[in-house]
């Protein structure tokens, strides 16, 4: 029992033991004992068990004594080292105060032979810090002359002033003369907007007030408080202010809008969303009210195709959609107005507004009812060709109707009442049931007009040679062949404009130029009076007419010999 109880930790048991008190103690003894009983029984039953129990508490018990002479080994170190560290310290203090005491005394004995310097030379000393006052203020003075600021407005540098206050100043009178100029609001925020730099200048180069004033108003990067007019969430221009943004789309309407007779607007807007916003600008992005105008007016485009039909010519078709020759052969820069076909795709350029003014109105219009065309036989007229036995008049209507405009253009119609003032009278044609002549050359010619006016003879004008009379007559009036034959030609040539050229035979040829249309091509055999063409003023010409050519042989000949 003595023995087991050796074998425990002493250091800890005992620091527990006598820590509890008297009434711990005695339950601890009692636990202990017991704890020694039942340990003790067991080590008797089993003798190995007691033998591997003291071994394992031989270990604890080295490895204590290691841990506890190690943390005492390291406090001798620690000890040591602070020791160490004091006495160097020492060292250094008593090296610096040793340096100290050798400045102090050599500064001391500096001092005391300036000061003995100083009383023998007292008068040049006192000459010499006078001159040297005097050269510091002069020196003062000309940098307080010199002196000036360089001033900015957001980082673009404006020029230089004598006084920082100048700029300032001028800065109220700019705003307020600017905002009366351009009617919107400008303001200068005189902390962040203007800047100055501190620079030496003399003479000329220094601005005064008028000078400040006169670079700042012509600012056009000043920052102004203007209104944007907004088309369905994108800008499009920036004006002075609400006022002359609503007057710009008042325009916009009223080009669209016209007031008319027998009409009244019952709703007049514009089918895009507007808005109007207030926006911080510069001044120069300002736009005045005519730009802006036109711009809403013409700044779209769109692109159309058109097919060219039989007879029409580039100049037509520009005229048609309002389109200069430029813009079109832009367009097309492969296109060659000499040679246009049938069927041929141009591709048109439009400017449109960008804004749709939509309007509602009820009109009373007066419309042409169509006509009928009837049919009557006629065995005096060739086969295939037509001639007006009655002319055909359209009838008329008033029309009460509630019409729908997209930028002046009708997009629907509902038609409110409708009262007839006129019947239609039909037209009566005669068809020709006559045989056709040859489509041969008989070796006579005919008029190939049958009205007309000579507005230029054969012969010399104008000191050139004309190989061919010019006929006068209304534009579209037709044109017949004057002898039959081959058709050699037929298409745009240059001055002639649209050209018909008929082979005769025997030698004769005959020439129909600055037709409007077309009605033969070439290798068409054509008979003496059919319709081939019909009269105009393409190419070099100064008014609807034909010129009219006979030629013998390749010379041209008058053709008054042979009509």
């Amino acid at each position: 029992m003595a023995k087991l109880f050796k074998d425990k930790d002493k250091f800890f048991i005992d620091k527990f033991y006598y820590a509890l008190g008297w009434p711990f103690r005695k339950v601890y003894q009692g636990v202990k004992f017991v704890v020694s009983k039942v340990r003790h029984a067991k080590f008797e039953r089993n003798p190995e068990a007691e033998a591997k129990h003291i071994e394992k508490q031989e270990k604890k018990k080295t490895k204590r004594k290691s841990f506890v002479n190690s943390i005492i080994e390291k406090d001798k170190q620690i000890a040591a080292r602070m020791i160490h560290a004091i006495n160097r310290m020492d060292r250094r203090h008593d090296r610096i105060a040793g340096k100290a005491e050798a400045v102090a005394s050599a500064g001391t004995e500096k001092w005391n032979l300036a000061r003995e310097w100083a009383e023998l030379n007292k008068k040049q000393l006192l000459v010499k810090f006078a001159c040297l006052v005097i050269v510091l203020g002069c020196i003062a003075g000309v940098v307080n002359i010199c002196t000036a600021y360089e001033y900015s407005y957001n980082g673009r540098r404006l020029g230089v002033v004598k006084d920082q206050d100048d700029v300032l100043r001028v800065c109220d009178i700019v705003s307020s003369k600017l905002t009366r100029e351009h009617g919107a609001e400008i303001a200068i925020d005189k902390e962040q907007d203007i800047t100055f730099r501190k620079v030496f200048r003399f003479g000329k180069d220094i601005d005064d007030m008028e000078a400040v004033a006169n670079r700042m108003t012509y600012m056009q990067d000043m920052v102004a408080h203007g209104i944007a007019i907004m088309i369905n969430g994108n800008r499009v221009a920036i004006v002075d202010s609400e006022e002359t943004a609503q007057l710009i789309l008042d325009s916009v309407l009223a080009t669209f809008v016209v007031e008319k007779e027998n009409t009244e607007y019952e709703e007049v807007g514009f089918a895009e969303d507007v808005t109007l916003e207030p926006i911080d600008t510069r001044l120069g992005r300002l736009e005045n009210t005519y730009d802006v105008v036109m711009k809403i007016l013409n700044g779209g485009q769109e692109i159309k195709t058109h097919i060219v039909q039989s007879g029409e010519t580039l100049s037509g078709i520009a005229s048609k959609y309002n389109i200069s020759m430029a813009d079109l052969q832009a367009t097309n820069p492969l296109l060659n107005p000499a040679r246009l076909s049938i069927g041929q795709e141009i591709i048109l350029t439009q400017a449109v507004p960008l804004l749709t003014v939509q309007t509602v109105e009820v009109s009373t219009l007066i419309e042409y009812m169509p006509y009928q065309t009837l049919y009557e036989n006629n065995s005096s007229i060739y086969l295939g060709e037509t001639s007006v036995k009655v002319k055909g008049v359209p009838g008329e209507r008033e029309v009460v109707a509630k019409i729908v405009k997209n930028n002046g253009v009708e997009v629907a119609r509902l038609e409110l009442q409708s009262t007839i003032l006129s019947d239609p009278t039909n037209e009566v044609l005669y068809t020709g049931t006559k045989p056709l002549p040859p489509k041969q050359g008989t070796g006579t010619f005919i008029s190939p007009l049958s009205s007309y006016t000579i507005t230029s003879r054969f012969g010399s004008r104008w000191g050139s040679f004309h190989s061919a009379i010019d006929m006068a007559a209304p534009s579209g009036t037709k044109i017949r062949a004057s002898d039959g034959g081959t058709v050699t030609f037929a298409g745009y040539s240059g001055s002639y404009g649209y050209l018909l050229k008929i082979d005769h035979g025997g030698g004769y040829e005959t020439y129909y130029a600055h037709c409007s249309k077309l009605h033969v091509s070439k290798g068409d055999k054509v008979y003496q009076g059919q319709h081939i063409a019909n009269v105009g003023s393409t190419g070099y010409s100064t008014g609807p007419h034909l010129h009219f050519e006979v030629r013998y042989l390749g010379t041209p000949k008058n053709p008054l010999n042979y009509i």
